[in-house]
């Protein structure tokens, strides 16, 4: 038998015989092909020799996803969820083991081979997301040893990497594959943006007995970040700084960022492969995830807010001309965090914390079991079966990282102090009254979502020479609840202590999937799906952090969706295009946040948000000769909001309703960081002797901010919205400008007997485009206007983040 990839490969490299198809005449060989990739392209073919045969249709139905390959870099550095879905739409795996992006590039150094799947399409009865799957996959022959070392310098996110993977056999069976990647350095575009991160892996497997398997992975991903921040198009103009990030500040003359990611997540998983008979074969994997992640936060006790540019810090509302100057002069006690003045007021408190950085922490423990038995039936028919058990464990609770000088904090609600009602219910822990909080200890709140989940799986694979045929059940059963660790005093009790009522949800998936290939190298499929899907534990709670109290009548989220997929392949043009539709109805987002048309902190519910996705998608390579290739692909499609949502607000301080059930005008809104045009155009020449280079050009259009539903009700809108102007203020969707860019990039590749020296060097929007916004989001806060004895109201700017410019990556590698 074949194994997938090689499969896959028959029309990529057009090789059209293989098995009992033979190729005849003599390929036109070069001295340097080997340095060539789309050689065997150019190789002389004789009619086919024998008739059409199930393996002789099987490559050209399984090809994997064009588009996805060449947008994956080269579209300009943008926000872009793929036809306009969540990036929760998006899946990730080795095996059925669903996967992190934080494990990506280790699962490469392993030497897992990488397949992406569009859309509903999947191969060999993976289901994969609405937005595609990204499948990796090992190989079960014994690999051979070699030895892989690269280093990489640039100058975005950090400046110097390496990687080293080493594969050797072990003996009895065993072959082991360790890596190693390591990056470190600070941005040199954006101040305060830095990486330290080193993932280490580990990957043993073992081939044994008849056709047995066993394989352990172990991947630990330590790593600290500094992140930027959004800011207002006012903070960027003023500041003449596209890049401008207002989470760091000096302090004592270095540079500090308030808003650092620290991870470590580690991830298990052992694999075991078996026939149980001579048609049956059983697959069986279990994954075990467990760590923290940490985001820093500035904290204010009863103080202002030292974000520089939060609103009322702005020229536009201090209406002062000396604040305007030096913003202009781009004076960091205005721009940035002034760390040092923090530091000075906490010493004049007198041992109290007037400010403090703290971690927002997430304590990880997921374990996932499956196990799947593959069936053939005869020899067209086979048939998939299994049960999956996970269960996702997230404690949170916020962790004090740095005092700034003071001793303490007393871990009170410290939004009460001046409300007259509330203002003597301040224990954030009534079990721990008045408890003295110092730098590592825990305050604020803890508490843990737990999902528990069961699923039964089946699947009909019907393959008949040049028909394909896939029928796909799975049906579950979900459990998610919230257990609290601290009793707050504004809900005593089980209000917010031990554990809420439990929400009891059954997921399904319905789909399926038709071919035809009319040929070897044309084929159309068409798939459609039904599916309902449990919430995010974090949208069930109007307010997780401290409270019990569920939304109202939670449901599962609703998707249908269907898609057209046709694939032509051959010795110079391959060619695919996908005609797609997918709606989502019954989707709960929850959210807290100041509201200042009521004056309170607030808990937000969004239910039966419904969303639409329709468009087209299509990708080419051509072989315009030997040497040069050209890549094409293109995208167009609506992405929008199908219904009105309805908003429910409650006052944080005592769950008393503020708005219940109201109507937010959100149809015909557009998904926001969705571009609903994109293309991109690629020249490669692959020259003599390991030369090459690539020049590419992308294109991202009709992109919007994201809205929010919560501006567009009649309590916000309707009441604060007095003109047509400030209604349409409120109402209406802010698009952005349309996104360009233009990369080039050049390697060189040395051969010594077995091993290889290949050097690249790549430039990233090579433009210099400095005012591409990478994305956006709408402001929830309203700002108060007071023109004499009158109040106004208008919505806060829009919060973005504008792309990287010109850019730089060089690489050395060598394998051997």
């Amino acid at each position: 038998m074949y194994s997938e990839k090689s499969l896959r490969m028959i029309p990529k490299y057009g090789c059209l015989l293989l098995g009992l198809l033979t190729v005849c005449g003599a390929a036109a060989q070069h001295p340097d092909d080997e340095y060539y990739p789309y050689a065997a392209r150019q190789e002389e073919r004789t009619p086919l020799l024998l008739t059409d045969s199930t393996l002789f249709y099987r490559a050209v139905q399984t090809t994997s996803d064009l588009y996805a390959e060449h947008t994956a870099f080269n579209l300009p550095y943008v926000s872009v969820k793929r036809r306009g879905l969540n990036y929760r739409d998006e899946s990730a795996s080795v095996g059925v083991v669903r996967l992190s992006s934080r494990y990506f590039g280790a699962m490469r150094l392993l030497g897992a081979d990488e397949v992406r799947y569009g859309g509903l399409a999947a191969a060999d009865g993976t289901t994969g997301g609405l937005g595609g799957l990204r499948l990796f996959r090992f190989a079960d022959d014994y690999p051979q040893a070699s030895r892989y070392a690269a280093v990489s310098f640039t100058d975005r996110n950090y400046l110097a990497g390496a990687r080293l993977s080493v594969t050797e056999p072990l003996g009895r069976g065993w072959s082991g594959t360790a890596a190693l990647d390591a990056r470190t350095g600070r941005d040199m575009h954006v101040e305060g943006v830095f990486t330290n991160a080193l993932t280490a892996s580990l990957r043993a497997a073992k081939r044994f007995g008849d056709d047995h398997n066993l394989s352990l992975t172990l991947i630990v991903p330590p790593s600290v970040r500094g992140t930027r921040l959004s800011s207002a198009e006012e903070a960027f103009r003023l500041t003449g700084d596209r890049l401008y990030n207002p989470a760091w500040g000096f302090q004592h003359g270095k540079v500090r960022n308030s808003r650092v990611r620290r991870e470590f997540v580690p991830l298990a998983v052992v694999s075991y492969r078996m026939p149980v008979s001579q048609s049956t074969s059983l697959a069986a994997d279990f994954s075990a995830e467990y760590g923290t992640r940490k985001y820093s936060a500035l904290g204010w006790y009863d103080a202002r807010t030292p974000m520089p540019d939060n609103y009322r810090y702005l020229p536009s509302y201090t209406g002062d001309r000396e604040t305007e100057q030096a913003w202009l002069a781009r004076d960091p006690r205005y721009t940035q965090i002034d760390w040092d003045e923090l530091i000075r007021q906490n010493r004049m408190a007198g041992g109290h914390a007037v400010y403090a950085l703290e971690d927002r922490v997430e304590r990880l423990c997921n374990l996932a079991f499956d196990a799947s038995f593959a069936t053939e039936a005869d020899a067209r028919l086979t048939l998939r079966y299994g049960v999956s058990l996970r269960r996702e464990n997230t404690r949170s609770y916020k962790q004090m990282r740095d005092l700034l000088g003071a001793g303490y904090v007393t871990d009170i609600d410290r939004f009460l102090i001046d409300d007259d009602t509330y203002g003597n219910l301040l224990q954030n822990d009534l079990r721990h009254p008045g408890r003295t909080v110092r730098e590592g200890d825990r305050f604020g709140y803890d508490y843990a979502l737990t999902l528990r989940g069961a699923a039964l799986r089946l699947q009909a694979d019907y393959r008949s020479d040049r028909f394909r045929a896939d029928l796909s059940v799975v049906l579950g059963s979900d459990a998610v609840s919230r257990r609290g660790y601290y009793e707050k005093e504004l809900f005593p009790g089980g209000q917010s202590y031990g554990p809420s009522r439990v929400m009891r949800f059954t997921p399904y998936t319905l789909k399926a999937t038709a071919g035809w290939a009319f040929s070897p190298r044309r084929y159309i499929e068409i798939a459609a799906a039904a599916a309902a899907r449990t919430p995010r534990a974090g949208d069930l709670f109007f307010q997780p952090l401290y409270n019990n109290r569920t939304v109202d009548n939670p449901v599962p989220e609703r998707i249908y969706a269907a898609e057209l997929n046709c694939r032509l392949t051959g010795p110079v043009v391959d060619f695919q295009a996908a005609f797609f539709a997918a709606m989502t109805l019954d989707g709960i987002e929850t959210r807290t946040y100041y509201d200042d048309m009521a004056s309170v902190y607030c808990d937000m519910a969004v239910t039966g948000v419904g969303r639409m996705s329709c468009g087209a998608e299509a990708a080419a390579d051509i072989r315009l000769s030997y040497r040069w290739l050209l890549s094409l692909a293109a995208s167009a499609g609506r992405y929008e909001y199908i219904r009105d949502p309805r908003v429910t607000v409650l006052s944080d301080v005592d769950n008393s309703a503020v708005d219940v059930q109201a109507v937010s005008r959100m149809g015909g809104c557009e998904t926001g960081g969705a571009p609903q045009l994109t293309a991109l155009a690629e020249i490669a020449w692959f020259g003599p002797k390991g030369w090459g280079c690539r020049a590419s050009a992308g294109y991202a259009g009709r992109r919007y901010v994201e809205p929010m539903p919560l501006r567009r009700t009649d309590r916000i809108a309707g009441q604060g919205g007095i003109t047509r102007e400030f209604f349409d203020a409120f109402t209406r969707q802010e698009r952005l400008p349309d996104a360009f860019t233009l990369d080039a990039a050049l390697f060189k590749s040395f051969r010594f007997e077995r091993s290889r020296l290949t050097a690249s060097l790549m430039l990233r929007n090579l433009t210099g485009e400095a005012d591409t916004v990478y994305g956006g989001y709408e402001s929830l806060r309203v700002r108060r206007i007071r023109p004499g004895d009158d109040t106004l109201y208008a919505p806060h700017a829009s919060r973005c983040t504008y792309a990287w410019p010109r850019s730089f990556y060089l690489t050395i590698s060598y394998r051997f």
